[in-house]
C-alpha cells in the first residue's frame, strides 16, 4: 500500500512542469488523488467489487453510544445513538458502502433498516433476534437500548484516527486507501487533469485598454 507521499511523488514525477508551478501544491494534488480515486472505487463497489477489502473499507472500533429518546427516528422505544456525528461514509447506488456493524467483540452483527421496516418488524408476533441500525443526519443509531458500542467498518472519505498512534503520523505518511489495481488508472485521471490545468490560457490584463477607449 503506497502512502500519500509516495503516490504525490509518482504524481509529480510523470508531470515534470508542476514544480514550476507555483500554484500546483502537494496538498492540491491530494485533493485530485482523493477526488478521482472516490471516483473509481465508487465504480468498482456499484459493481459488487471490493466489497472485503481492507484496502477500501476502514475499522472505526469502540464506539460509544449515547442513550437517545425514540423521538429522534421517530419511534417511542428507546434507542441509542453515536455523542458525535459519524466521520463522512461514501454513498453509492443502493446505500452507504458500510461493510459492516458489530459488537465490539465482532461476534455479533446489527443490521441497516429502515424506520419504516423496524416498525413493521415490532409489530410481528414472533420476532426476530437481530440487533439493527439506520443512520439519521449523520449518527448512527441503535436501535436497542442495551447496545453500548459498536464496531464499524465502512468506506469513510478520510482517515479514520484510531489509538494505534497513526495520529501521531503526518498526513503525507498515512497510508492512501485504495486497491492496487487502481492504482495506475487513479495516476492517468490525475495525470490528465493536471495536463489539462496547465494548458489553461493565463489571462492577460491589458493596461492599455484604457487609453483606447
Amino acid at each position: 500500500m503506497l502512502t500519500n507521499a509516495e503516490l504525490i511523488a509518482r504524481v509529480k514525477n510523470a508531470n515534470k512542469f508542476v514544480s514550476d508551478d507555483d500554484l500546483i501544491s502537494d496538498r492540491y494534488i491530494y485533493t485530485l488523488l482523493k477526488s478521482k480515486a472516490s471516483v473509481l472505487i465508487k465504480r468498482e463497489l456499484n459493481l459488487r467489487k471490493l466489497l472485503a477489502s481492507d484496502n477500501v473499507y476502514q475499522a472505526y472500533e469502540c464506539i460509544c453510544l449515547i442513550e437517545a429518546p425514540g423521538a429522534e427516528c421517530d419511534l417511542s422505544c428507546n434507542v441509542r445513538r453515536t455523542k458525535n456525528k459519524l466521520p463522512k461514509i461514501e454513498e453509492g447506488l443502493y446505500s452507504y458502502f458500510i461493510q459492516g456493524v458489530f459488537n465490539t467483540s465482532n461476534s455479533e452483527e446489527l443490521f441497516p433498516t429502515t424506520i419504516r421496516d423496524f416498525i413493521n418488524h415490532s409489530r410481528l408476533r414472533v420476532k426476530t433476534p437481530k440487533k439493527f441500525y439506520t443512520i439519521r443526519n449523520g449518527y448512527l443509531y441503535v436501535l436497542d437500548p442495551d447496545v453500548e458500542s459498536v464496531n464499524m467498518y465502512a468506506y469513510f472519505t478520510e482517515s479514520i484516527e484510531d489509538p494505534d498512534g497513526s495520529e501521531c503520523l503526518s498526513m503525507y505518511d498515512k497510508e492512501f486507501k485504495i486497491a492496487s489495481y487502481l492504482v495506475d488508472p487513479l495516476v492517468q485521471l490525475v495525470n490528465q487533469e493536471l495536463i489539462n490545468y496547465h494548458k489553461l490560457p493565463v489571462e492577460q490584463e491589458d493596461n492599455n485598454r484604457d487609453e483606447q477607449i
